[in-house]
């Protein structure tokens, strides 16, 4: 659990930061899978598309995921 609250925190700090540039170069709506501890982020037209992105990256991570425009969760 205190992971995961860890990876909340992380990933709304790097979400937040990362903002301005994602709404300027992607569609409102796309979403982003943010790997915490590397800064890394992959962004897809819907959830599953970003998160298997991620995923081929990093396999074994759990990531924190956001709709471009507002804040999602996490995932693992």
């Amino acid at each position: 659990m205190a992971a995961q609250k860890l990876i909340i925190e992380k990933g709304k700090d790097i979400y937040y930061k990362i903002k301005p540039q994602l709404e300027k170069k992607y569609n409102p709506g796309s979403y982003v899978t943010i790997e915490v501890n590397s800064g890394k982020f992959f962004v897809a037209d819907n959830p599953i598309k970003a998160i298997n992105k991620a995923k081929k990256t990093f396999p074994r991570q759990q990531f924190y995921l956001a709709q471009i425009g507002r804040a999602a969760g996490v995932l693992k």
